[in-house]
């Protein structure tokens, strides 16, 4: 018999599960932490090692954006793999975003950068100013720096010619491992001309721009900031006369039409580049400039809508001197050029109209600008204004006062300026939109989803409604073959659903990006829909801060090999109610051999419910999973997943019950707790208001817990009518006991039929427990003399005042 490839390892995963054996090489949870090189030049293929953990079952890359692809994966050892990449003779300048598949799951996101330059290896002893590596003009370098490395480079220019130096070194940092890049360039006396550290442009990479005094040999040198560095800290380093603004004006443009703009660099030189606009809109579109047979080797970023453009005309710092308006929506663009610039703009509105007013320039442009907005009525004062509510930008939701002439007006927050301080102001009526987001199950680190073939995987999908109500279907467009989706309906009052993803048991292992779209009919014949925004972390600062990643609109789910256990939740019979509790019994099925633990955990707690994570052991195969619902929990029945975590020892493995649905009702028992009075060495009776709310099937039992420590009771549950008003229950306080207030006295009222039982807890009664009073002893009481006489009080005598009297009385005791 003739089996290869996937068919082989299918075929021995069936038989070993058919002779009751363990697959106990299931190595979940990739990690791609290292790359050999991080790019490549168009049109070539180079060989890359990935590093990490638990990768050596990868079988694809998937990437992102078209243009580059992987062949040849080969294992190197279970932590390295080897695989060819290309990159197709048109493939843009640009990082691309990509995630090892593996038989068993989904690594985390890593980025190459594809140029047009040719590509030269750093060449090692290059650490000396004097012999500093000569390279060509017009190529891309892939360097790493080591600790306390510096690297040197060196190329010939003519006098008055450009040179730009864009480094990529941050932006391929990964977690935790923070290279922060310093760029500077020299002439041949070691001169300092430029240097650069932390460009907004480049996300806190580095970017150099200059012009050659002279003829000669100018050495560039890069290192890390504070002279750190290790094997991790690799760069590409673009040196050459290509094109590279910083700003574009306009910033954006209507859809499907070409856009005229002027392109600006760091110089401040300025040219004309005419940009092609996608057929829809959209919020950031990538352009490169071309110039002179050569293109920038990153893009730069534009808004695509239909707003019309204004552009900046001088004067315009006097709101009520700006003669011209503009009716909404409009977009205007401008440049903040001279010292604590303040550009104004003016433009008409209708009372009552909401508006959305959003400065663009930090997002998505990566302008210099730190945006400042406000709004005034044109012949009066300052009706509103923001800083950094749109993330590093300003935005304003504004309800027009009344029909007239508003200004708006955009600062930098430190009275920054320059040729290249672009921005854009864009003014619309309030519109609505629908999109979706995917919590994280692990805390930094983007969902993903990995179904193993045979079970299922879960993940809450957030809908966000903007201008816009009403319920929403969400769906996962396309679906890898074997892999399905629960039906993914979020009610108009709910903003997260829990979707759960199936895989096929004779599936395919296959990765794929989807949309991940949400859908509301706005009417009989309209619908809107919106897709996924999905940011990653790539790169974390102190207190984990989001320091660089990306934000995509594509989800990676993938199938996978079976795992060795399965979970199935029982549903309960009877409801959940406020004040109550419930036990949730799961149920796992291992195959023989694995007696691993399993993590049992909701993956939503809707309002007021509450769960304890529990561990069914490895030598058992059922637990009880408690929930509980306080006095305001939500009402409804509400669809649960279970999810299940193990260890194969080769990593995490995770997988997703079928939904069970609990129904929270509202509390059964009305519950009155009055003030127990007791002595010590005696019994009391603790009554107890109860009454039934509404009628039950079952036995009714009340149980009371919490009595003060010693105390006992002879029926600490008892049994309760339909029509009865109280509980009591009869309490022996030992002589022992210790006296005090105990407010620790609550009910527990069950209700038990053959469906299952109701619990509801309430407190807190109490008790106050004192010390007997002591009666005094039995005295004879000898007969009282009889009164002496007194004489007659002196009618002329001054009376005693009632101080006077009191020290009189004390003396004579």
């Amino acid at each position: 018999m003739h089996i290869q490839g996937k068919l082989w390892r299918d075929y021995l995963f069936q038989m070993f599960a058919c002779l009751g054996l363990c697959v106990s090489a299931f190595a979940a949870n990739p990690e791609a932490n290292g790359l050999s090189l991080v790019g490549l030049q168009r049109g070539t293929s180079v060989e890359l090692t990935i590093s990490g953990a638990r990768l050596g079952d990868a079988h694809s890359l998937l990437f992102y954006s078209p243009g580059l692809t992987a062949t040849g994966i080969t294992k190197v050892d279970d932590n390295n793999i080897k695989a060819t990449i290309t990159a197709a003779a048109d493939a843009a300048c640009d990082l691309y975003p990509f995630r090892v598949i593996t038989n068993t799951g989904i690594s985390n996101m890593r980025l190459l950068n594809v140029s047009a330059l040719p590509s030269v290896a750093e060449i090692e002893p290059n650490t000396e100013f004097p012999a500093a590596q000569i390279i060509e003009y017009n190529s891309t370098i892939n360097g790493v720096v080591l600790n306390e490395d510096v690297d040197y480079y060196a190329v010939d220019l003519k006098q008055g010619q450009l040179l730009n130096v864009e480094l990529e070194g941050l932006r391929h940092s990964y977690l935790n491992d923070f290279f922060d890049p310093y760029v500077a360039i020299y002439d041949a006396k070691r001169f300092e001309i430029t240097a650069s550290d932390d460009s907004v442009f480049l996300q806190q990479d580095c970017l150099c721009s200059m012009v050659a005094p002279a003829d000669g040999r100018y050495t560039i040198e890069v290192r890390e900031s504070s002279f750190g560095g290790n094997e991790r800290a690799r760069y590409r380093l673009h040196v050459g006369g290509f094109p590279r603004p910083v700003a574009i004006v306009p910033s954006g443009g209507p859809p499907g039409q070409p856009l005229v703009a002027t392109c600006i660099d760091l110089l401040g030189n300025s040219w004309q580049e005419t940009f092609d606009m996608p057929a829809t809109e959209s919020e950031v579109h990538r352009v490169w400039s071309k110039k002179d047979g050569f293109q920038s080797p990153s893009p730069n970023y534009l808004c695509v809508n239909s707003l019309p453009n204004v552009l900046e005309t001088e004067p315009n710092s006097d709101h009520n001197a700006i003669s011209t308006s503009y009716p909404v929506p409009v977009a205007f663009n401008g440049i903040l050029e001279s010292e604590k610039d303040k550009d104004f703009w003016v433009f008409e509105a209708k009372k009552d109209q909401q508006l959305e007013i959003r400065v663009r320039a930090r997002v998505p442009m990566r302008s210099s600008v730190d945006p400042v907005l406000q709004i005034f009525k044109v012949g009066g004062g300052a009706l509103a204004n923001n800083d950094d509510s749109n993330g590093p930008d300003s935005y304003l939701s504004f309800k027009v006062p009344e029909d007239g002439k508003f200004a708006v007006s955009v600062s930098d927050h430190l009275g920054r300026f320059g040729k290249h301080f672009a921005y854009r102001v864009e003014i619309k009526l309030q519109t609505p939109e629908v999109g979706t987001t995917v919590n994280e199950q692990d805390r930094y680190f983007s969902q993903v989803v990995g179904v193993p073939r045979g079970a299922r995987m879960a993940v809450e999908v957030n809908v966000v409604r903007k201008f816009v109500g009403g319920e929403a279907r969400v769906v996962a467009v396309d679906l890898p073959p074997g892999m399905t989706q629960s039906d993914g309906i979020c009610a108009a009052d709910q903003g997260t659903i829990q979707v759960i993803f199936r895989g096929d048991a004779g599936a395919p292992n296959v990765g794929k990006l989807v949309d991940l779209t949400a859908t509301i009919a706005t009417s009989p014949e309209k619908s809107l829909v919106g897709r996924l925004t999905q940011r990653t972390q790539l790169l974390r600062g102190q207190n984990n801060v989001d320091v660089w990643g990306r934000s995509e609109s594509k989800l990676a789910v993938a199938l996978s090999d079976p795992v060795p256990f399965d979970i199935e939740v029982v549903q309960p019979q009877v409801p959940l109610v406020r004040n109550g509790s419930l036990n949730l019994i799961v149920n796992a099925k291992r195959n023989p051999g694995f007696d691993k633990p399993i993590v049992l955990r909701l993956l939503n707690t809707p309002p007021g419910m509450g769960f304890s994570s529990v561990t069914i052991p490895g030598d058992q195969t059922s637990i009880a999973l408690p929930l509980t619902a306080n006095n305001g929990a939500a009402i409804r029945n509400w669809p649960l997943v279970v999810m299940a975590t193990s260890d194969s020892g080769f990593g995490p493995i995770k997988i997703a019950s079928e939904f069970v649905n609990v129904d929270v009702i509202d509390s059964l028992f009305d519950f009155k707790f009055g003030k127990t009075m007791s002595e010590q060495g005696k019994t009391v009776d603790v009554v107890v208001g109860a009454k039934l709310k509404k009628p039950v099937e079952g036995t009714v039992e009340i149980e009371i817990l919490g009595i003060p420590p010693g105390t006992l009771t002879a029926t600490p549950k008892i049994s309760f009518a339909a029509d009865a008003t109280q509980a009591v229950f009869p309490l022996q306080v030992p002589v022992e006991t210790r006296a005090g207030n105990y407010k620790t006295i609550i009910c527990r009222a069950t209700v038990t039929s053959d469906k299952g039982v109701i619990t509801q807890t309430n407190g807190n009664g109490e008790i106050q427990v004192d010390v007997p009073i002591v009666p005094p002893a039995a005295t004879t009481v000898a007969a009282a003399p009889a009164p002496a006489a007194t004489a007659p009080a002196d009618p002329a005598a001054k009376p005693l005042s009632r101080l006077e009297q009191l020290k009189l009385q004390r003396g004579k005791q």
